[in-house]
């Protein structure tokens, strides 16, 4: 058994927040129908580009790898048209969840909104997810992680100093926390909310609050104690030498957290730097002074050899890794977080994906089969409606499903 097994889920997402949502659900257990525009609309000139999409076969190769697109399935319908919309609204009728990733007022015009399908199933559990949410001077603003990180004050504490601009970090912190996780927390809630209540209930999340939520330690130090934080100043972004990256012998770079006084003296004492010791919180000319120390200490080996030396010397340190070096670490393999998938089209007819972190002992999640190409199982999922193979040609014909 899985644990979402049984549960529903229509999912109109078109971007990272949402799909990775969705994907966690999958994961889970949950049946996720993908409802997506014709391809010829979906694929922009800039998507094709980025995706490298350019024709069925690519598709079908970024299906079979893009872990976003697991363990769901798809249908392609032009909610332009009223026949689609009828299709959606008999879906909705039987379904758990719904995961919408479009500004504001979107899903309303194309007559699919939260109003609309909780009056055909009160049920529902209707999950909107944007970057500064229903409401709100922004709420109709366009945005990317960049911008919602930014306004959260996220991006301002990333980099090395004040007198350097902020640091870019990739779409982890709006989209994928932010958004994606924060979504997925909120939907099991309201579906155990439903449990009690029989009622579904409409979710807005916002990327933005996301990212603030995340920074609820930063932001109660603020309230509390009025502290501001810089680029490389606090404790944990770079203000401290016993918490940060230094390079080694190889070009390479190792990370120290060193942050427990204990973890302090065993660092100083497996380093033969003892004379350090005694000042972990040194600031002004002496902090730059051991944190030169520890420079030039650090380039003396390389970042593997300094690896084994100080790993099981009750030390919290880190070799920073390229994702392929990660991918095959010992302890991603023994964690599972590399997974092999069948799929028939691909050479040797399975593909590699990143792993569930979401260990569950009696109802583990799962990686049951690849991604969707778009339409996929439209004929499927309409014949399970009850509409007949000529009924599906027909619309296929008209455009109204593809």
């Amino acid at each position: 058994m899985l644990a979402l097994e049984g549960i529903k889920i229509l999912d109109f997402t078109r971007n990272a927040p949402g799909m990775f949502c969705t994907m966690v659900l999958g994961d889970l257990g949950a049946d996720v129908l993908m409802v997506e525009r014709p391809v010829d609309a979906q694929l922009s000139e800039y998507q094709r580009l980025v995706a490298g999409i350019n024709s069925p076969e690519d598709q079908r190769r970024r299906a079979d790898y893009n872990a976003l697109q697991r363990n769901k399935r798809s249908i392609t319908l032009n909610l332009r048209e009223p026949e689609a919309r009828e299709i959606v609204y008999s879906l909705a009728g039987d379904a758990d969840v719904v995961v919408e990733g479009f500004r504001p007022g979107v899903m309303d015009r194309l007559g699919v909104g939260y109003q609309k399908l909780s009056e055909i199933n009160p049920r529902l559990v209707y999950c909107s997810i944007s970057g500064y949410g229903q409401d709100g001077p922004y709420a109709n603003m366009a945005g990317h992680d960049i911008n919602y990180i930014s306004f959260a004050a996220a991006l301002g504490l990333f980099g090395h100093s004040e007198e350097e601009r902020p640091a870019i970090p990739l779409n982890l912190v709006a989209d994928y926390a932010g958004g994606g996780l924060s979504s997925a927390v909120a939907i099991l809630a309201a579906l155990l909310a439903r449990g009690q209540t029989g009622r579904g209930q409409y979710v807005d999340i916002a990327m933005t609050d996301g990212v603030l939520y995340m920074m609820a330690s930063l932001i109660s130090d603020h309230f509390a104690q009025g502290a501001e934080f810089q680029r490389g100043t606090n404790l944990l972004n770079g203000g401290a030498p016993y918490y940060n990256v230094y390079e080694t012998k190889d070009g390479k770079y190792f990370t120290i957290a060193a942050i427990e006084p204990w973890f302090w003296q065993n660092l100083c004492r497996a380093l033969d730097r003892e004379d350090l010791a005694p000042h972990q919180n040194a600031q002004g000319k002496q902090r730059a002074e051991v944190y030169r120390a520890l420079e030039e200490t650090f380039l003396t080996r390389t970042r593997d050899e300094w690896f084994e030396l100080l790993k099981d010397q009750s030390i919290s340190v880190g070799k920073v890794y390229s994702l392929a070096e990660a991918l095959a670490d010992p302890q991603v393999a023994q964690r599972g977080m590399v997974v092999e998938v069948e799929a028939p089209g691909a050479p040797g007819g399975v593909v590699r994906q990143v792993g569930i972190p979401l260990r569950l002992s009696d109802t583990p999640g799962k990686v049951r089969h690849v991604g969707a190409v778009a339409g996929e199982h439209t004929a499927q999922v309409l014949e399970s409606l009850g509409y007949t193979p000529d009924q599906v040609d027909d619309m296929r014909r008209r455009g109204v499903v593809e």
